[in-house]
Parts: structure tokens; sequence; C-alpha cells
């Protein structure tokens, strides 16, 4: 997760440079397709990725949690019967 926000510091850091014009020669370079910067399209696949990951995460998460839980109710069982 450190790299994904890491990467994005760097795309960010270099899409700011590209508009202030000091990176003037990436400015010229599109994507054909999409008709936008390679900057641009590089900040959305790695938001697109960022996102992807927490939602997995979050998923692996829920799941853990859950799976706590069905341990306690399953010593508070035991418990109960013996």
């Amino acid at each position: 997760m450190v790299w994904w926000i890491f990467l994005m510091v760097i795309v960010t850091c270099l899409s700011y440079l590209a508009d202030y014009g000091l990176l003037a020669f990436m400015k010229e370079w599109r994507v054909p397709l999409l008709n936008a910067s390679l900057l641009s399209v590089l900040l959305l696949l790695c938001l697109i990725g960022l996102l992807s990951r927490m939602m997995l995460m979050t998923k692996k998460g829920e799941k853990e949690a859950l799976r706590e839980k069905v341990k306690q109710l399953e010593k508070e069982l035991s418990d109960l019967k013996g």
C-alpha cells in the first residue's frame, strides 16, 4: 500500500512540473485513444490500483472480524454445554 502512495506522489509531482512548464516535453506526450496526457492516464491507473487494493483489504478485514466472532461464539457455546 505504501508503494502505491509513493508512486502516486511521484506521478503527481511529475504532472505538476509538466503543468508548470518545467517538463514541457512531457506535456506533448498523448495517449492516442483517450486524447489525454500520459501523466493523467498514469495517475488514473495508480488511483484505480490504490482503490482496488483498499477494497480488497477491507473485504479481508471483514472476514477476519467474522472469524474472530465465530471463534468467540463457539467458545461461549462450548462453555454453556460444558
